[in-house]
């Protein structure tokens, strides 16, 4: 199909209106005159030549002002499709280079406002595709839970009306806090969230996001404290997200207000959550492979391979800091002797029940691994070689004090323990400190067992039992 010359066709316009108006102006002028002699061929012609003329002078004129107009449009239009152009191959795209600046109120002002809508349509739809990317890309570089719930929570933040947020995920059957932004992170806030009645259940069991009014609802720990004051948003959204038709996560945040539409916020959020649901369950999935991996099996405490690892960390920590660092190394006094008489059964039995007593009586960032058969490793942070002391031979009379029974027989056990701290070596190194441990639980051995010894001036020195006080 041929396209038109619309300035052709004005130009042509323009004469036929210009030739209609030179033949129409005589007998118009000779009905209003009453006057035959203003009728000739001399007049006639003219006229039909100045309406002519003004034909091609208004066609000019027009040429000018719009053809300027149109000029500034078409010019305009070309450089925002330059921009949408290199934007599609790129990750950076400059704000408001979308847009032409409206000079009119006029049917071109109109065009350059419908073309802008357009134009900002454009651009939204580059913006999400690039933090679609970004977002793809770094979710694909991290598997870590803590890492993964982080970049989820901030993309969401970016992207949605969001101003602060909260991030859940399945964790054990139960919706555990994973990430916050924004939020105070005191003790109000729940680590799980236990019950599964109203809006949460609601947003779980529709699998959309929900809307909630705080002050209606019973949920009053998301707060934020600023210079002028404690606020609690007003209205929260909840987002569920499901992977393979099962909720994995949630995101809980506060909605400022946004010029946006609630329908394609909503659109939004339902399409960043369907994104986003995948890597938290593989993320999820990695965690619990990992902790799995770092566990044994028999005690459910760290395995050697992680325990050392853990200790590493710690003793990089302490150098960083200048502060010291304990270990204990514990053996099972005569585990052998308990397997040969009882079985390996009542064996496994003691090593648990033993291990479970150890964890309940250390701190929460005191750390204890199965170091090999019936030995154990405790690593003590910012713990000195006095105190690492004295909590060794609290557990050792713990142990002593306790207990065993397997199948209605009562089975004795006493642990041997040895201890070296950071502070006490002369070269400073991980395996030295495991090493001069081990070499003070010999020494206890040595000396009859069930006792604590600990590596202080290059040698082994017993403590006195149930009298845990350093010289």
């Amino acid at each position: 199909m041929k396209n038109r010359d619309v300035f052709r066709i004005l130009f042509l316009s323009m004469i036929l209106f210009g030739l209609l108006m030179g033949v129409a102006f005589p007998p118009l002028v000779k009905l209003y005159f009453n006057d035959t002699t203003s009728i000739s061929i001399s007049f006639t012609l003219m006229c039909i030549a100045a309406g002519i003329t003004v034909g091609i002078a208004n066609y000019i004129l027009f040429s000018i002002f719009i053809s300027k107009e149109l000029s500034y449009l078409v010019e305009g239009m070309n450089r925002v499709n330059n921009h949408i152009s290199a934007a599609l191959f790129s990750r950076h795209i400059q704000t408001g280079a979308f847009e032409i600046e409206v000079k009119s109120n006029d049917m071109i002002g109109q065009v350059t406002m419908a073309f802008n809508t357009m134009g900002r349509t454009v651009e939204q739809r580059l913006l999400n595709e690039t933090r679609f990317r970004n977002l793809i890309s770094d979710l694909s570089a991290n598997v870590a839970l803590d890492k993964t719930a982080e970049i989820i929570l901030k993309y969401f933040i970016e992207a949605t009306c969001m101003t602060s947020g909260l991030i859940y995920g399945k964790v054990e059957e139960e919706m555990t806090l994973l990430s916050s932004k924004g939020f105070d992170t005191d003790e109000k806030l729940p680590r799980k969230l236990e019950s599964w009645q109203g809006p949460i259940a609601d947003a779980i069991q529709s699998g959309e996001p929900y809307t909630i009014d705080t002050e209606s609802n019973c949920i009053d720990w998301m707060t934020t404290t600023t210079p002028y004051g404690c606020i609690k948003p007003k209205l929260i959204r909840i987002i569920p997200l499901i992977a393979e038709k099962s909720t994995v996560g949630l995101v809980i945040a506060a909605c400022g207000q946004s010029e946006v539409p609630e329908s394609i916020q909503m659109e939004t959020l339902k399409t960043y959550s369907s994104y986003m649901a995948p890597y938290l369950q593989n993320a999820l999935l990695h965690n619990k492979i990992q902790e799995m991996a770092s566990y044994d099996f028999l005690t459910h405490v760290l395995n050697r391979r992680f325990g050392l690892v853990r200790l590493q960390e710690e003793f990089s920590t302490a150098l960083r800091h200048r502060s010291d660092l304990s270990v204990i190394m514990i053996d099972i006094d005569k585990f052998k002797t308990i397997n040969d008489t009882h079985g390996h059964e009542a064996g496994d039995q003691v090593l648990k029940t033993v291990t479970s007593s150890l964890s309940l009586h250390l701190r929460n960032e005191e750390i204890i691994c199965r170091y090999g058969g019936e030995e154990f490793l405790i690593i003590l942070p910012m713990t000195n070689l006095n105190k690492a002391g004295l909590v060794a031979e609290r557990l050792r009379d713990l142990v002593e004090q306790q207990t065993f029974y397997y199948k209605d027989k009562v089975i004795l056990v006493t642990i041997s323990l040895g201890v070296s701290s950071l502070s006490s070596l002369v070269t400073q190194n991980e395996n030295d400190l495991i090493n001069s441990a081990d070499t003070a639980l010999y020494h206890t051995k040595k000396m009859g067992r069930n006792q604590v010894a600990i590596f202080r001036n290059n040698e082994a020195v017993l403590l006195p039992r149930n009298k845990p006080t350093l010289a």
